[in-house]
């Protein structure tokens, strides 16, 4: 009794669990009686044939089967009644909504039960499978015949045994000509270890994909192959592996090509240092780069969907619409936007929006937004700058013109317009021989040529006609043209001729002649004063006229007198007793006439004398006076060079760099790094302007020297102190030969960066192979005066090389070391300032040696 029950829960249990497996699974089970009628259908065959199990009932299982199956499936049916079963049968049946659906039918006879339990399964996926087969052995069968897959057999070690298909064709190998050779001589180098992982690997497997790698071609060229390997060395019909390979070069370089403009647009579009995004036609953004989502301070997901009006403020909604409308219409566009920002003041934006053109058709549009906020505010400190400039130009006392390569002028300042009584609106953009045709093989014409052929400034003096203007003119040429300056000297040429013609009559009367300066110096005396008094001009020359000639007897008082009457600008007469060189006792009467300048200041006195010569002190005033306008000439010089040279480079990089700077992001590597280039022509703009005023101060205090008794050794001290770190750091020594007790009355300041500008030379230029030494020697010139020998072991300079211009500022020789070419004009400028001379000479590698004289008392050995 207890087995019965035991036994019919066991049934009770297999059951429903074969209830549950019938519920569950998503194969179509059913039960068919002998006659075909579906008795029992799963739940699944609403999902499978679109029926509810009730719709089928009790109808004939043909019915539902494709009409062009219905026999096929009758006829397996009629088998699994006759007691054989059906396995994987595939006829087709119809969805309740038409459609056909593929099934593969398994199907048993329970003679108990005279019933047909059936399973059928989607076979969808079998079919496509079997397909594929199809096309795949046809394909092979085709590749095998007239394909170009190469083909090729491998033994353990990797030498070919067999090689086939299109190898010949594609690589170029013989037939035969691979047999024997090692695969992994052919495969690139930088490919054998990859290959070498997939031989290990496939000796433990069946197949595997080789990744891409190169192989040599019978020429030497490499080609992309792409391979499958098959593991056939148990199958006894081949005992190898099976390699499959084809040439997939072009491919594989298209899809590089195409990999690397993917990663191109990526990096670009992400890493654009500006705010750039993706729209459609609504506006709604499809995608952000960092720079924007950083911009606006909001994650991707949350900018996604959002039209990038909303991120605007109202007042350039409509502009950004309206442009993104042109856009669409196939249209490159660029406008500006700006707006208020708080804490920012107002902001500036550069949009460029780039349609997306796909088969003819614009499918959206980039954006990029370029923030010119800075750059605006560059732009308006640089046109504060040329505004500046303008001024300076301007403020130059010469007059300025500048013309360019092909002889139009680009500028001229007012002091031109002054001179030639011409407006810069009837020369700019005009030739000069439009506008001066007189010139036109003349003296300026000639001139302006040569600078330009040479390359070498030019200066020259001639007469402008029809105007009868002379003019001093000093003309710069550079790449942009020729930068002229000018200035009137008509009255100093007059003047100059008048000279001459007094000159000629002073040489000629028996009454002596004397000019002096505004104190009563002497500058002049003519011949009939060294007759008279037996004084040559030499010996009078510098002497002071009051006291020049006083002897025992003379009145000290007259003396007195005329130191005071020539400080009143009006003439005087004075009677004298003087004495000439031999003792004689002469007087004299002396006519003194006071020369007032322009600016109604006393410049000179004209001192009239009997029996006084003249001549040799008017040839000593003029040999004066040219050496003043020599000396002015030269600072006049520097000055244009520096302006026309110096001050043009950092001028033109500055507004070259600030056009720049509009078209990069500021955020860029190339955008910071022309910042700094702005800023350095900048700092390179105000070091000239200094090294100006510098040069204009040093020609103001020439004639203002102050002296004092300057002991040599102490300046030569002070200076080694200084440079005491510099020189041991550098495993430099000094030798100096100067007496403690030697001085000399001169200019202290001067003395000094002699010393120190040429020390500094020393050890700024010296020679990397050996270690620095400088010897300074100082010493009395048996002539009078100082002499100062400063010789080194530097590096040196080629002298022929540097010409003229050793001592010219601005000039350098050693293109490895920093320096602006002060030093050296520095230690000429102040030796000639003190009156001496100096002169050097240099080699390359062996140092260089300078010599300098200065004029003075001395004192000591």
């Amino acid at each position: 009794m207890r087995s019965n029950k035991v036994e019919s829960t066991k049934v009770q249990w297999d059951q429903k669990v074969i209830e549950n497996i019938i519920g569950v699974s998503p194969d179509l089970l059913c039960v068919i009686d002998e006659v075909g009628n579906f008795i029992h259908v799963s739940a699944s065959s609403e999902e499978v044939l679109g029926y509810e199990p009730s719709e089928l009932l009790d109808k004939p299982f043909v019915d539902f089967v494709a009409p062009i199956d219905k026999a096929t499936a009758w006829e397996e049916f009629r088998h699994a009644i006759n007691g054989t079963p059906v396995r994987n049968h595939y006829n087709r049946y119809l969805h309740k909504s038409g459609a056909i659906v593929p099934l593969s039918w398994s199907a048993i006879w329970s003679e108990e039960e005279r019933v047909v339990y059936c399973m059928g399964r989607d076979a969808a996926d079998l079919i496509l499978a079997q397909q594929k087969l199809v096309q795949k052995e046809e394909f092979h069968s085709t590749l095998l015949q007239h394909g170009s897959d190469m083909l090729g057999l491998l033994n353990e070690a990797g030498e070919y045994i067999y090689v086939g298909g299109a190898v010949s064709r594609l690589l170029d190998y013989e037939p035969g000509q691979l047999l024997g050779c090692n695969v992994f001589d052919l495969i690139h180098p930088d490919d054998v270890p990859m290959a070498s992982e997939a031989l290990a690997l496939i000796l433990r497997s069946e197949v595997i994909q080789v990744p891409d790698f190169r192989f040599r071609t019978a020429n030497g060229e490499w080609r992309w192959i792409e391979a499958i390997v098959s593991n056939q060395l148990e199958n006894p019909a081949v005992k190898a592996l099976v390699v499959s390979s084809r040439d997939i070069t072009e491919r594989k370089e298209a899809l590089l090509k195409l990999e690397e403009s993917e990663r191109r647009f990526s990096s670009l579009f992400n890493n654009n240092p500006d705010n750039a995004t993706y729209e459609n036609r609504e506006g709604i953004i499809l995608d952000a780069n960092p720079m924007f989502l950083s911009c606006v301070g909001l994650p991707l997901e949350e900018v996604v969907s959002k039209k990038i009006t909303d991120f605007l403020p109202p007042e350039v909604e409509q502009l950004c619409t309206e442009n993104l409308e042109r856009s669409f219409q196939g249209e490159k566009v660029n406008f500006n936007i700006e707006f208020p920002k708080q804490n920012k003041g107002v902001v500036r934006f550069n949009v460029t929006k780039i349609p997306v053109m796909v088969k003819g058709e614009v499918i959206g549009v980039h954006s990029i937004a370029k923030d010119l906020t800075e750059v605006s505010a560059a732009q308006a400190i640089i046109q504060k700058q040329a505004e500046t400039l303008q001024t300076i130009f301007e403020s130059i006392t010469d007059a300025f013109f500048m013309l360019g390569n092909d002889w139009r002028f680009k500028l001229v300042n007012g002091e031109f317009e002054r001179v030639l009584g011409l407006s810069r609106d009837e020369c700019l953009g005009k030739t000069i021989w439009e506008v001066f045709p007189e010139l036109v093989n003349g003296s300026f014409y000639h001139h302006y040529k040569l600078a330009i052929s040479t390359g070498q400034a030019v200066k020259f003096e001639s007469l402008l006609q029809p105007s009868s203007i002379w003019l001093e003119v000093k003309a710069f040429p550079s790449e942009e043209g020729l930068s002229v300056y000018f200035s009137d000297i008509t009255e100093s040429v007059l003047a100059k001729q008048e000279r001459e013609k007094l000159s000629l009559v002073a040489s000629k009367i028996s009454n002596g002649v004397i000019i002096t300066d505004p104190k009563g110096q002497i500058e002049w005396v003519n011949n009939a004063f060294t007759r008279n008094t037996g004084y040559t001009f030499d010996e009078a020359k510098g002497q002071h006229l009051a006291t020049f000639l006083e002897g025992p007897e003379t009145d000290l008082e007259k003396g007195k007198e005329i130191t005071e009457k020539l400080t009143t600008g009006i003439p005087f007469n004075i009677m004298v007793l003087h004495y000439k060189k031999s003792g004689e006792k002469v007087w004299i009467s002396m006519d003194f006439t006071p020369i007032i300048s322009e600016l109604g200041q006393v410049s000179q006195h004209i001192v009239i004398q009997k029996d006084i010569t003249f001549r040799k002190a008017a040839e000593e005033r003029h040999l004066q006076m040219t050496r003043d306008l020599y000396r002015q000439n030269r600072d006049l010089q520097q000055f244009t060079y520096i302006v026309s040279h110096n001050l043009r480079a950092p001028v033109a990089n500055a507004m070259g760099l600030a056009d720049f700077l509009t078209k990069l992001d500021k955020h860029s590597e190339m955008y910071d790094k022309s910042l700094a280039h702005l800023k350095t022509s900048v700092f390179k703009l105000d070091t000239v302007l200094r090294d100006l005023n510098m040069i204009l101060s040093l020609r103001d205090q020439q004639d203002i020297l102050e002296r004092e008794l300057v002991s040599l050794a102490d300046v030569y001290e002070q200076v080694r102190q200084y440079f005491m770190e510099s020189l041991a750091h550098h495993k430099g020594e000094v030798v100096a030969y100067i007496s403690p007790d030697l001085k000399i009355n001169t200019n202290r300041a001067y003395i000094y960066s002699v010393f120190y500008n040429l020390l500094s030379n020393a050890i700024k230029y010296r020679a990397e192979a050996r270690s620095l030494r400088v010897e300074i020697k100082c010493q009395v010139c048996p002539a009078g005066g100082l002499r100062i020998d400063f010789c080194d072991n530097g590096s040196g300079f080629d002298m022929e090389k540097a010409g003229d211009n050793v001592f010219k500022l601005y000039k350098r020789f050693h293109n490895n070391k920093k320096g602006r070419g002060m030093g050296l004009f520095l230690v000429k400028t102040h030796v000639e300032s003190m009156g001496g001379t100096i002169q050097m000479k240099s080699k390359i590698n062996e140092g260089t040696q300078v010599e300098i004289h200065i004029p003075g008392e001395v004192s000591g050995n």
